[in-house]
C-alpha cells in the first residue's frame, strides 16, 4: 500500500474505525402504493414494473412519472420488458423496447432521483444477445443498465458476466443459477469476487468503467439474508415483499413490515445499527388452532414462532358444538397467556373443507357438519382480536414453503397423504385457491380410468388407492388383515403378496396423479406429507421412478419429504395469525429451528 508519491504508507497507530458499508436493499414493486411503502420503510432502491405475476413488464409512463414525483429517498430502476415469457426478441419487439427506453430517459432527465433501467436479451442459444444489448443501451441514452435474471438462463454464467462487463452494464441481478440464491451461493460468491476485482488490461471493458456489481435476488428473505451475505459477501440484495392485498381480490400488495425486517436484517448482518429495528416483543403472542377430523389442537405461539404451550380437545358431535369447543379452547389458552403477562394479538385457525379465507367463512366441511359458517367473524367477536381462517393443507403448504422442504422455491406442490389426499399448490410464490376455493383436490383426480368406486361418487380416484383409508380398505377387501393400517401394510412389503399389490397400485396411482400435476402446474419441487409419507424411501423411490418413466419427454420435479411433518398446520395457522395482527415482520424473522420448537 502506498500514497500518491509511491512511498509506502505508514499505518496510523490510532486509526479511525472503518465505517461499515451499507448493504443496498432493492424492492421490486408494481404500483404506486408499493413504491411509497418501500421508500418509507427503508429501501435504498426500487425496481418498478408492471404485472409482477407475469415476472414484470414495462410500466406505463404515467406510473413512472407518478412514482418519481412521490418517492423521496430511493433510487428508481425501471424494467423494460415488452412481454412475459422468454428473453429472445425480434426486431419489432426491440423497436418497442427502444421507444420505451427513449421515453424513460426523457422522464429521467426531469427527475432529481437517480434513475436506471433493467433489461436483458438472449439469443436463441441462450447466450447474451450482444447486438440487441448494444442497441438497447444506446436507446437508454446513458441511463445505467441492470441486466435482469435472464442472466440465470445463460449456459455459462461466468462467460455471460464477462460479456456484460464488456458492454458496460452497471449491475447484474442473479440467483447464481436457476434456483434460489441459497442454492447458488457458491456461484454468487465467485461472481461477487469478480465484480470487486480490478479489470485486467486484456478485458474488453469500456475504459474507466467498473465491472458490473452483483445484485443478489431469488427468494431472498429477512430470515435467510444473513446466511446469503455471509456466504457471498454481496453488497446488494433484491426482494419482492408482497402479500395478499387487504381488499381480498387475489391481488398482491407490498408489505412495509417485510421491507423493514429486511433493512434490519441486512444492517445487523453487516454490523450497522438498523434504521428501523424490528423488536421481537416477548409479551406478544398468537393462538394457532389446527382442526382435524377428531381433535382440535391449539397452541400459543410467541414472536419467534416457538410454541409455548399446547392443548387438544375433541371435536363436537354437531357443527354448533364444535364451534363452542373452539371458543372454549381459545379462551382457555388466552387465560394462560394473561397469567404469564402476555398479550394475544391474533388468532389463526386452519380447517378442512371449502374455505373462503378472505371472508373468514367455511363454505363446506362435511366432517364438521358446517355449511357457510362465518367462523372468522364469530371467533373475532368472541375474543376481540383479528382472526384469520385458512384451509388446513393450503396452510401447511405455506409453512413448508417458508420454513420446510420447499423453502425458497417459487413453484411447489405439497401433497398431504393421510386419511385422504389433498394438495397445496404454490405458483410464482402465490397460493392457488381456485374459483370456488377447492384448488388442490388431488385425491379426487380420477387416476385410474374406470377404477374402483370412490365415496365421492366418481371412479378411480387417487383417494381410493393411496390414502391411508384407501390402502387399508383395499388390503382388507383382497383378504388381508382388516386391522392393518397403512403404516403396518408398508412394513409387510416383500413378504406379503396382498401388501405388495395394494402398495404397487397406490404408487402407480400417485405417479399418475403427480404426472397430471407436473404437466399442468410445472412445479420445481413436490413435497410429500401426511401419515402415509412416513414410509419414506419405501414410498418415494418407486414413485420417483414411476413418475419419471411416465413423463417421457421432460424431467420429473424433485420429490422431497416434508420437514415440518404434523407441525405444518400449526405453523401455517401461526403465520396467518401474525399476519392478521399486522405483525408479518415477526414471521419474516423466524427460522426452521424456532418453529419446530414445540411445547413440552
Amino acid at each position: 500500500m502506498s500514497d500518491d508519491t509511491g512511498a509506502p504508507r505508514v499505518a496510523d497507530p490510532i486509526a479511525e474505525p472503518v465505517p461499515q458499508r451499507r448493504t443496498v436493499v432493492e424492492v421490486c414493486v408494481d404500483d404506486l402504493a408499493g413504491a411509497i411503502s418501500a421508500d418509507r420503510a427503508g429501501a435504498d432502491r426500487i425496481e418498478l414494473c408492471a404485472d409482477l405475476l407475469e415476472g414484470g413488464t414495462t410500466p406505463s409512463l404515467g406510473l413512472i412519472g407518478t412514482v418519481l414525483a412521490a418517492v423521496r429517498d430511493v433510487d428508481v430502476q425501471v424494467i423494460v420488458r415488452p412481454r412475459g415469457g422468454d428473453f429472445v426478441y425480434d426486431d419489432g419487439e426491440l423497436d418497442v423496447m427502444c421507444a420505451d427506453l427513449a421515453a424513460i430517459a426523457d422522464v429521467a432527465r426531469r427527475s432529481t432521483l437517480r434513475v436506471g433501467v433493467v433489461l436483458g436479451a438472449l439469443t436463441t442459444g441462450g447466450s447474451v444477445d450482444v447486438s440487441a444489448m448494444r442497441r438497447l443501451s444506446d436507446a437508454a441514452g446513458g441511463l445505467p443498465v441492470t441486466f435482469h435474471k435472464a442472466f440465470d438462463a445463460t449456459p455459462d454464467l461466468f462467460a455471460a458476466y464477462d460479456t456484460l462487463a464488456g458492454l458496460g452494464v452497471e449491475r447484474v441481478l442473479t440467483a447464481g443459477g436457476p434456483g434460489s440464491a441459497l442454492d447458488g451461493v457458491e456461484v454468487l460468491a465467485e461472481l461477487v469476487r469478480r465484480s470487486l476485482s480490478e479489470p485486467s488490461l486484456s478485458e474488453p471493458s469500456p475504459a474507466g468503467v467498473a465491472r458490473p456489481s452483483i445484485l443478489v435476488g431469488g427468494s431472498v428473505r429477512p430470515s435467510n439474508v444473513r446466511q446469503i451475505l455471509d456466504a457471498t459477501d454481496a453488497r446488494e440484495v433484491h426482494l419482492r415483499a408482497q402479500v395478499p392485498a387487504p381488499r381480498g381480490d387475489g391481488t398482491l400488495a407490498t408489505d412495509p413490515t417485510i421491507v423493514r425486517a429486511m433493512r434490519a436484517a441486512v444492517d445487523d448482518a453487516t454490523g450497522r445499527a438498523a434504521a428501523s429495528p424490528v423488536s421481537l416483543a416477548s409479551d406478544v403472542v398468537v393462538i394457532a388452532v389446527d382442526i382435524g377430523g377428531t381433535n382440535l389442537k391449539g397452541a400459543i405461539i410467541d414472536s419467534t414462532g416457538r410454541a409455548l404451550a399446547s392443548r387438544s380437545v375433541g371435536v363436537g358431535r354437531t357443527g354448533e358444538e364444535s364451534i363452542q369447543r373452539i371458543i372454549e379452547l381459545l379462551k382457555t389458552l388466552r387465560g394462560q397467556t394473561e397469567s404469564a403477562g402476555q398479550t394475544v394479538v391474533g388468532v389463526g385457525v386452519v380447517t378442512p373443507g371449502m374455505v373462503d379465507a378472505a371472508q373468514g367463512i367455511v363454505r363446506y366441511a362435511s366432517t364438521l357438519d358446517w355449511t357457510d359458517v362465518p367462523l372468522g367473524p364469530i371467533l373475532s367477536a368472541e375474543l376481540g382480536v383479528p382472526v384469520e381462517v385458512g384451509h388446513d393443507v393450503r396452510s401447511a403448504g405455506l409453512a413448508e414453503s417458508l420454513f420446510g422442504a420447499s423453502a425458497g422455491v417459487a413453484d411447489s406442490v405439497l401433497v398431504a397423504i393421510g386419511t385422504g389426499v389433498a394438495a397445496s399448490i404454490i405458483s410464482s410464490g402465490n397460493a392457488v385457491v381456485g374459483a370456488v376455493t377447492t384448488a388442490g383436490e388431488l385425491g379426487h383426480i380420477p387416476a385410474i380410468p374406470d377404477g374402483e368406486d370412490c365415496t365421492c361418487g366418481q371412479r378411480g380416484c387417487l383417494d381410493v388407492y393411496l390414502s391411508g383409508a384407501g390402502l387399508a380398505r383395499r388390503y382388507a377387501a383382497l383378504g388381508g388383515d382388516p386391522a392393518m393400517d397403512a403404516a403396518a401394510i408398508s412394513t409387510r412389503l416383500g413378504q406379503d403378496d396382498i401388501a405388495d399389490r395394494v402398495w404397487a397400485d397406490g404408487v402407480h396411482a400417485l405417479a399418475l396423479g403427480l404426472k397430471s400435476v407436473t404437466l399442468l402446474i410445472d412445479p420445481e419441487v413436490v413435497v410429500l406429507a401426511g401419515g402415509v409419507s412416513r414410509a419414506g424411501a419405501t414410498l418415494v423411490e418407486p414413485v420417483v421412478a414411476a413418475l419419471q418413466d411416465s413423463l417421457v419427454w421432460r424431467a420429473a420435479p424433485e420429490i422431497r419429504l416434508s420437514m415440518l411433518g404434523t407441525s405444518g398446520g400449526r405453523i401455517g395457522a401461526a403465520v396467518l395469525a401474525f399476519r392478521a395482527a399486522g405483525r408479518g415482520d415477526l414471521v419474516d424473522m423466524w427460522t426452521t429451528a424456532s418453529v419446530l420448537q414445540a411445547a413440552a
